[in-house]
């Protein structure tokens, strides 16, 4: 079994001070852009005059996800249609963070599925990606969304090694830069998983990033996708890192998983 790296700044747990009492809204609400809201993303506008670090957390019943603010970033509401909370935080030392700004979001979108063709700070993105444009290539001449991930799967699990070294070295803050893993061609668990998600959203083919754990190694956190595929209307598990792994050597795998194998923390 090969060795999987914790990503543990991806689910640390944040403690926020506590927020004004009274309505929940923004004092500024120019500082939540939602002009995107209808492809699920937001962006945030915000100074930082101290030079702090600056969390947004984004809420929806008891789900939170926690992201370092860096500006231009596009942050998704991934959990489907209702009512979010994001706060913007500022840190006040001690993994705390002061409440600077906030603001409840309804999210109405026609298609929930929208959200997973977005470029996000976990899967950053665009045209000129290395990775995008050799799905280009690979998907061009194929028919059906299940052909175009086969293509995409398949140069994966033969063209990437896994980094048996980074495992052990990765930052906790660690998040890919996808044109330096194609050009590598190995990485973790979450390079892997990033860099398919990347290469098929860009074909139009929603695509998550899911964390958590696989039955194998029930102790290790890991990385995996779910591709939504249209002609069947469902969600499959595919698992590039597994199964690269395997196909390397000379096996023969399936590319569809069993959902079951799988205990899911967080999806992106």
């Amino acid at each position: 079994m090969f060795k999987r790296p914790i990503i543990r700044a991806i689910i640390a747990t944040f403690l926020f001070t506590l927020a004004p009492q009274g309505i929940f809204a923004a004092s500024n609400p120019s500082v939540i852009d939602k002009d995107a809201l209808n492809k699920g993303i937001i962006s945030v506008n915000y100074s930082n005059a101290k030079n702090t670090k600056v969390l947004v957390r984004i809420m929806r019943e008891n789900i939170k996800y926690d992201y370092t603010f860096e500006e231009g970033d596009q942050y998704p509401l991934q959990l489907g249609n209702g009512s979010y909370k994001v706060l913007i935080g500022e840190s006040i030392g001690a993994n705390k963070y002061k409440v600077v700004e906030q603001e409840q979001i309804d999210l109405e979108m026609e298609d929930e599925n929208t959200v997973f063709l977005q470029s996000i700070p976990l899967i950053d993105w665009n045209d000129e990606s290395k990775a995008v444009v050799e799905a280009k290539q690979l998907a061009g001449n194929k028919e059906t969304d299940f052909d175009k991930i086969k293509a995409i799967y398949g140069y994966i699990t033969t063209h990437f090694q896994y980094d048996y070294e980074k495992a052990q070295t990765a930052a906790d803050s660690y998040v890919p830069n996808l044109d330096m893993v194609y050009a590598a061609s190995k990485g973790i668990c979450y390079d892997f998983s990033a860099t398919f998600a990347a290469m098929a959203r860009s074909e139009g083919i929603p695509t998550r990033l899911v964390m958590g754990y696989e039955n194998h190694a029930p102790d290790t956190y890991h990385a995996w996708n779910q591709v939504f595929l249209k002609e069947s209307q469902e969600w499959v598990t595919i698992d590039t890192t597994y199964d690269a792994v395997h196909i390397q050597a000379g096996e023969t795998i399936d590319i569809i998983k069993n959902d079951s194998n799988y205990k899911i923390s967080k999806i992106y």
